[in-house]
């Protein structure tokens, strides 16, 4: 691998693209730099001169490689970073708050807020890297939000003021995760050879299974803290996050099908909703 091939490759590191974007984009980069390199050497330079003022023209690879990141990839990692530092701030205010209205520490809460958050912002810091786990960076940002909206059932014992402000802040959090998730997915489905018409059905089904995602795991969160009132800390409560588990593993599938075939998978997603709605009312009966 020569010169210009390695500066290439570290462009590509700073990014997050595909294996089939990442080819695409190495072979028009290295072509211009190739042909930058025989212009210099067409004006008396030796080769290994040529090539350096060639990488000198085209530019550092860190400044080159998040120009693209942010170009392909807009606000990924600025949403990243907000998302994270919100969670570790929302952490730490719902501890002093809980502190101050109970008269007790959370420490337990306030850690997994602090996980959360922390992982959120490791990924922002690794986007070049981690950004390409698309499921699983999607499964992490799913359950920040999730946890986040664990907090509604916490701040309902809150005061009015309080209690709004909390709502405020927890609501603009989870909507910036669900629009993360979102947003990763489709750069994960979308081919912009691909007709408008076919974009428009992709981003309108990866809404809808988010949604159905929103519905399922609203439901679970909502049966969790029933257990936790009524039934104390039991195995029961193992059932609902099995379910959002489940969610978590279909969509995975999902994600493949909308890429595909994104009206097949607002239907399959529908059917996946129905089946874990009647399923447990079936056995009930």
């Amino acid at each position: 691998m020569n010169r210009l091939e390695k500066h290439v490759e570290r462009i590509l590191n700073e990014m997050q693209s595909s294996k089939e974007e990442r080819a695409e984009i190495k072979e028009e980069m290295l072509a211009h730099l190739y042909e930058m390199r025989m212009e210099y050497e067409d004006k008396g330079e030796s080769r290994k001169q040529a090539e350096k003022m060639a990488l000198s023209e085209f530019g550092g690879a860190g400044m080159i490689g998040n120009g693209l990141q942010e170009s392909l990839y807009p606000y990924q990692r600025s949403l990243l970073y907000v998302i994270g530092i919100a969670t570790i701030i929302l952490g730490i205010l719902l501890h002093f708050a809980l502190l101050d209205f109970f008269h007790e520490p959370s420490p337990i809460w306030l850690f997994i807020q602090l996980t959360f958050g922390t992982m959120v912002t490791l990924v922002a810091m690794n986007i070049s890297y981690l950004g390409k786990f698309y499921w699983s960076v999607n499964v992490l940002l799913f359950l920040t939000a999730a946890l986040n909206g664990f907090d509604y059932f916490i701040i309902v014992q809150f005061e009015p003021v309080q209690l709004w402000l909390f709502l405020v802040y927890i609501t603009i959090l989870i909507l910036l995760c669900l629009i993360f998730v979102i947003r990763h997915s489709y750069y994960y489905s979308i081919d912009f050879n691909n007709r408008k018409k076919d974009r428009t059905w992709k981003i309108v089904s990866q809404v809808i299974n988010i949604l159905y995602g929103v519905l399922i795991s609203g439901a679970a969160l909502f049966f969790l803290y029933g257990f936790l009132i009524f039934a104390g800390t039991s195995w029961i409560m193992a059932i609902p996050i099995f379910v959002v588990f489940i969610w978590l593993v279909f969509y995975k599938y999902q994600m493949n099908l909308i890429r595909d075939k994104p009206v097949t998978a607002i239907f399959t997603g529908l059917l996946f909703v129905t089946l874990v709605v009647a399923v447990p009312f079936v056995l009930s009966l």
